[in-house]
């Protein structure tokens, strides 16, 4: 039987391959999802790489800290994913204005 972190964990890779896979597409064809905030990205490359730097963050984040367990030793780790994922929606939140 299939407890409950096995799910989270099944879960959170899902999750983070759809990110992964929609930053690349982004990134190698200039291509965002469908839907109403596609017309506020002015460089869909760039949010494209603000993607894959928020899944890198995020990844590390889930995976090192509370989906490793309730280790203290890996907390810093934890927290830096946590910063490369605010950079990675920083530079989502640069995409979004008027290219220089």
């Amino acid at each position: 039987m299939i407890d409950v972190h096995e799910i989270l964990v099944i879960v959170a890779v899902v999750v983070l391959t759809a990110g992964l896979v929609t930053g690349l597409a982004a990134v190698i064809t200039g291509w965002l999802l469908p839907g109403p905030g596609r017309a506020k990205v002015a460089r869909p490359r760039m949010w494209g790489y603000g993607t894959l730097i928020g899944q890198a963050g995020i990844g590390t984040f889930l995976f090192v800290g509370p989906l490793h367990g309730p280790s203290m030793e890996h907390v810093p780790y934890a927290m830096a994913g946590m910063a490369v994922f605010a950079f990675g929606l920083y530079v989502q939140r640069l995409a979004t204005r008027a290219a220089a």
